[in-house]
This record gives C-alpha cells, sequence and structure tokens, in this order.
C-alpha cells in the first residue's frame, strides 16, 4: 500500500529542523518503511510547489526542459505503486501573496496514492506574526513593522504568509476530505518527548527511536534571532535596506534577557491584543471542526506575554 504524507508549513513551525533531520536521516528511515526523498536543492521539498508558484532561491534552468512537471511525474511512477510511505514537506505550499498553490491540481496529482494525508502545523499568531517578521529581516531587510502590522489585520497574512488558520483549513477542504487533512499544534510537539520529529514519526506509523536518529545542524534548523532584539538592533543601525549586523542583534539579546526576561515580544500591547481579538474567533471555530474528524484535538492560544514590544 502506497502511502504519501505531505507537510505543508506553516512557516515558522520547526519546518526546517524537521526537514533538516528527516533528510540527513534518509537511510535509517528507509530502513524503516519511510522514504524521504532528495529533490533539491536544499533538504526540503520547496521545488514541487514550483508548478503552481515562483520559488526565488531555486538556481536557473533547475527543473531543466521537463519543467516542475517533470519531477512529480518521476515521483508519481516511482512511489505511487509502492508498498511503504513517502513523506514530503515544504512549507511554501501553503504561501498565499502573491500566488498561491491549485490545490485542486494537487488533490488529483496524489489521488495516484492509496492513502494521502496533508498535515498542517499551526502556531498561535501572537508568535507567528513576530517570527515571520524575524525571518524577513535576517535574510533580507527589515520591512516596516508598521505596515508589516496592517496587513497582518486586514488581509490575514505576513507578507506571503497566511496567518488565518482557519482560512488555510477551508482551501484544504475544497480539494481534500476532512479525514484527509491532520493539524498539529506547535505548542504541543514543542513539548513531545521527541519533539516535532517524534510527533511525526508517530503520525506516520514510522517504529523508529527517536534517539536513533541524528539531529540536523544549528544552521539548518534556520532559529530565527529574537524578534525585539532584531527589532532594536534595527533601529540602531538605522539602515532598512539590509539586515542589521547579528553580532549587534545577539549583544541586544543578552541585554534584554537581563533587563526584560526571556518571555517578550515585538509586538506592542495594542498590536497584541488586536492580533489575538483579530484571530481568536476563527481559531475557535476551526477547532470545533477538526474535533469532528480529529478527536482531542485542540489548539492552545497560550497566556498573554508578561512583556510586550516598546512603544512605537
Amino acid at each position: 500500500m502506497a502511502r504519501v504524507f505531505l507537510h505543508v508549513g506553516a512557516h515558522k513551525t520547526a519546518t526546517s529542523y524537521l526537514q533538516g533531520s528527516f533528510y540527513a536521516n534518509r537511510k535509517l528511515l528507509k530502513s524503516a518503511g519511510l522514504c524521504y526523498p532528495h529533490i533539491g536543492p536544499n533538504n526540503a521539498h520547496h521545488a514541487l510547489a514550483g508548478q503552481w508558484i515562483k520559488i526565488n532561491d531555486l538556481p536557473e534552468n533547475f527543473y531543466g526542459p521537463r519543467g516542475p512537471e517533470g519531477i512529480w511525474n518521476d515521483l508519481i511512477e516511482k512511489y505511487a505503486d509502492q508498498p511503504g510511505t513517502l513523506f514530503l514537506s515544504a512549507e511554501n505550499f501553503t504561501r498565499c501573496f502573491p500566488e498561491k498553490v491549485d490545490w485542486a491540481d494537487l488533490a488529483a496529482r496524489l489521488s495516484a496514492f492509496d492513502e494521502i494525508k496533508i498535515v498542517y502545523t499551526m502556531r498561535r499568531q501572537v508568535e507567528l506574526v513576530p517570527s515571520v517578521w524575524s525571518q524577513i529581516t535576517k535574510v533580507n531587510y527589515q520591512p516596516s513593522i508598521w505596515s508589516f502590522m496592517h496587513t497582518v489585520i486586514d488581509e490575514r497574512r505576513a507578507k506571503g504568509v497566511p496567518v488565518d488558520h482557519n482560512m488555510v483549513y477551508e482551501e484544504l477542504r475544497q480539494s481534500f476530505a476532512p479525514e484527509q487533512i491532520h493539524l498539529l499544534d506547535y505548542s504541543d510537539f514543542r513539548h513531545h518527548p521527541g519533539g516535532v520529529v517524534g510527533v511525526f514519526l508517530d503520525l506516520m506509523g514510522v517504529d523508529l527511536p527517536i534517539e536513533r536518529m541524528a539531529p540536523p545542524s544549528e544552521t539548518e534548523a534556520n532559529i530565527s534571532p529574537d524578534a525585539l532584539a532584531l527589532f532594536v538592533a534595527g533601529v540602531v543601525c538605522d539602515d532598512n535596506s539590509q539586515p542589521p549586523d547579528p553580532a549587534l542583534t545577539r549583544y541586544i539579546e543578552t541585554q534584554l534577557d537581563e533587563i526584560v526576561g526571556p518571555t517578550r515580544t515585538l509586538l506592542a500591547r495594542h498590536e497584541y491584543a488586536r492580533v489575538s481579538h483579530r484571530f481568536q474567533h476563527g481559531n475557535q471555530s476551526l477547532v470545533e471542526k477538526v474535533q469532528r474528524y480529529q478527536p482531542g484535538f485542540t489548539f492552545d492560544e497560550g497566556a498573554p506575554a508578561r512583556r510586550t514590544g516598546v512603544s512605537r
């Protein structure tokens, strides 16, 4: 029986750590009946989404003359008729701007497998929003936090990342049966004994002790800098065209640890309250929908942060 598990994000829910772990342990996983294929150019499967959206970090001519279609055809031909489980992971499948994946087309491609499971990992919005902002700032430049927050509230997205999990679920439901969709709460698997890797191994029924799995490198884990420290470093540098000096950001983070403590957020008090209120109803509605097909599912929105960001 051929099974496919497609992990579609969300961004900043330990996706890079998960992908790095499975990539580093491909041979071990294969012996346990799970295949995590190397597609390139990195250890995730972002190139698969190139069938529908532009992938900016792919090398020129990556796909070759056959294009993204060729990669999909090869995957289906190789794995759809073979026993075992194919695991694919790419958070850009759920990107919502400026382009979106055609879920109906994706469902048609995956229909070649006997069993399909779409896995979406959720994170509370008051954590997700600063983390996305931090990732953008770390890699490219420091976007205006004010315009960034307007987009979050008005359009329910953090740049191209959807912030409304209920919206993502409803889009998935248009092309997949509810039994084919599985949601995971980031706060849950952060405290799981095996972490995010252990949760996914359990979900896919892979009988492999987590102790045998080699961890990814710190670089592959892609941990974003503290968002508040990054913001302050950007103010000090007074240059939004490029990321702040990492050494300066680390120094400011150590100072904030002493002065403010670890429980802090980039969001100002009114922003924190607006984000919480903006998505609270949708989160509650989503839990009610999912529990019909995934008994016991919860989404912990957590307690308010003790320290919010600087007044802006």
